[in-house]
C-alpha cells in the first residue's frame, strides 16, 4: 500500500534480482513503487512492467517521484534496469526520469517495446527524449529493443520467474 514504512520485518536483504508489475499510468499504483523498492535494499537488478491501462489516473510527474524521496536501491544497488512493454506515456517517462537521475551505479538499461514500433519517426522520438534525459551514470548504456516474447507473458509466468536456476529468471527480454 502507498506510504507503507518499511522496516526490518518488511525489508528483504537478500533479494538481489526484483521484477515488479506496475501501472505507471495510474497515480496510486505508481505510488506504491518507492515503498516496495525500500523494502528491497540491495536489488542490483530490477525488472519493470508497465502494465497497461485504458486512461491515465491522476499525474504523477518527476516532481511526484523525487517528493517520495531517495531509494537507495535505485541510488546506490542497481546495476541494470530492465523496463519492459514501454510505450512511451508520461508515467513511464517521469519514473525513467527519476530513475536515471538518482541512479549512481547503473551500467545498464534496457527498455523494451510494447509492440514494434511503426516508424523510424517513432524510434527517431523515443530516442530522442530517452537519450535527452541527464544521468546520474553518465557511464551508462540505454539499449532499445522489442520483446522476444510475442505474447508478452511468457517471462511473466509464476513458474518461469520462481525458478531459481538461471542467473536471472527474467532476463529473456
Amino acid at each position: 500500500q502507498a506510504g507503507t514504512g518499511v522496516s526490518l520485518s518488511t525489508m528483504v536483504p537478500s533479494v538481489g534480482i526484483l521484477a515488479l508489475e506496475v501501472r505507471l499510468e495510474v497515480r496510486n499504483d505508481a505510488k506504491m513503487v518507492p515503498g516496495v523498492l525500500r523494502c528491497f535494499p540491495n536489488v542490483e537488478t530490477l525488472h519493470i512492467k508497465s502494465g497497461k491501462t485504458d486512461q491515465s489516473t491522476g499525474k504523477l510527474n518527476l516532481k511526484s517521484w523525487h517528493e517520495s524521496g531517495t531509494i537507495e536501491c535505485i541510488r546506490s544497488r542497481i546495476k541494470l534496469l530492465v523496463f519492459h512493454d514501454f510505450r512511451g506515456g508520461r508515467g513511464e517517462l517521469a519514473f525513467l526520469k527519476f530513475f536515471f537521475e538518482s541512479a549512481l551505479v547503473l551500467q545498464e538499461a534496457v527498455i523494451v517495446f510494447a509492440a514494434a514500433p511503426s516508424s523510424m519517426e517513432e524510434v527517431q522520438s523515443k530516442l530522442d527524449i530517452l537519450g535527452s534525459m541527464k544521468r546520474a551514470s553518465e557511464t551508462s548504456i540505454v539499449l532499445l529493443t522489442t520483446r522476444s516474447d510475442p505474447q508478452g507473458g511468457y517471462i511473466w509466468s509464476f513458474k518461469i520467474g520462481s525458478d531459481f536456476s538461471p542467473a536471472d529468471p527474467f532476463e529473456n527480454y
